[in-house]
């Protein structure tokens, strides 16, 4: 089974090897430029799981004239977290007969002879970030041997709002308003009969909060006002980004959308389910059409964070309609399962 690790180790390149190469379950993180083990699945909170181990191995380098200059692979490495790498060289005096692979020293030199041409293997290995023992999902399915707990619900991650600016953990913001009764916190106050909306003429339009640190949302809700008048929303998208800085600038996905919903006098709030496992920093309603009026708005807007499940062995197994009243306190999600009658029948085989 995969394990949780895998590096991102940085180093300062003594020797010039280029990115580009042979990768063997490994690749070049795009956002980082940093070396890493191919992900292969997530477990249950959403981090990444890594393959056990990989290797990068470089083109073939023509040192020329020059090559006496070099002895070292890295002048400077960071290890990131338990895993570890080992760094390896050959070399050749006519790029087609290779010495054997070798590892450098701790400092970096290359042990390999010094000769014309020489290639650069780097293998990595991942390792346990935690002391917690996580599987992925991938390497268990659902069964009678086990039960999933909910560990968390979900949660609303926008606190009350008493201004736009009112919580550390972000900020309310909208495309425009009406007035200073109709700002963006107005959809975060939890009060009925308090509503956002956009300035006269302006139909489209939206409104949304942005967060201090990124949240995965998997749940929103949109709701009316008491006495809900024909500047409610009707139609809307639900779009995330990554890059805004004011809620008004950046590059926003569509995440949802909903169309024809219409609304009473009292106060509703209709909740929607969306698929998503990806962290975002800025949640908007993006509105597009409402009941016929000048502007455009909307009573409450709740975004949830995703709930949180566990997974552990059961302790009531019946074995022959009968319970198992030895059950011990440990024990493995690869457990095979047996009838009693056929576990007697092993004990009395003196099978340890």
């Amino acid at each position: 089974m995969a394990i949780i690790g895998g590096n991102t180790e940085k180093k300062e390149i003594g020797l010039s090897i280029g990115v580009s190469g042979t990768h063997d379950r490994t690749k070049i993180n795009n956002d980082t430029g940093y070396l890493e083990l191919v992900d292969i699945d997530v477990d249950g909170q959403g981090n990444p799981i890594y393959v056990e181990q990989g290797s990068w191995t470089s083109d073939v380098i023509d040192l020329g004239d020059i090559f006496q200059d070099f002895d070292k692979v890295f002048t400077d490495n960071t290890i990131n977290g338990a895993s570890s790498f080992a760094v390896l060289t050959r070399v050749s005096s006519n790029n087609f007969d290779w010495s054997d692979w070798t590892p450098i020293a701790l400092d970096g030199t290359i042990q390999s002879d010094t000769k014309q041409y020489i290639q650069v293997r780097i293998d990595l290995f991942a390792g346990f970030v935690s002391d917690v023992f996580i599987i992925a999902k991938s390497d268990f399915n659902i069964n009678e041997f086990l039960e999933e707990k909910v560990v968390s619900q979900s949660a609303y991650a926008v606190p009350t709002l008493t201004s736009d600016t009112s919580s550390p953990l972000g900020f309310a913001f909208s495309s425009s308003n009406a007035g200073g009764a109709y700002l963006a916190w107005k959809a975060f106050d939890n009060v009925d009969s308090s509503y956002m909306r956009t300035a006269v003429n302006q139909i489209i339009g939206f409104v949304g909060f942005s967060f201090v640190e990124k949240i995965t949302v998997t749940k929103y809700s949109v709701g009316s006002f008491t006495n809900t008048s024909n500047t409610i929303a009707t139609e809307w998208t639900l779009q995330a980004s990554n890059n805004t800085t004011t809620g008004l600038d950046g590059d926003w996905v569509d995440l949802d959308f909903q169309t024809n919903h219409s609304w009473g006098t009292d106060a509703t709030t209709r909740e929607f389910l969306i698929n998503n496992s990806t962290p975002y920093k800025a949640y908007r309603i993006y509105m597009t059409k409402n009941a016929g009026g000048s502007t455009n708005g909307i009573g409450s807007v709740n975004f949830f964070k995703s709930q949180k499940t566990s997974l552990s062995l059961k302790r009531d197994y019946t074995y022959d309609k009968e319970l198992d009243s030895t059950w011990s306190n440990t024990g493995s999600l690869h457990r095979k399962k047996i009838t009693r009658s056929q576990w007697q029948r092993i004990d009395r085989l003196e099978v340890l």
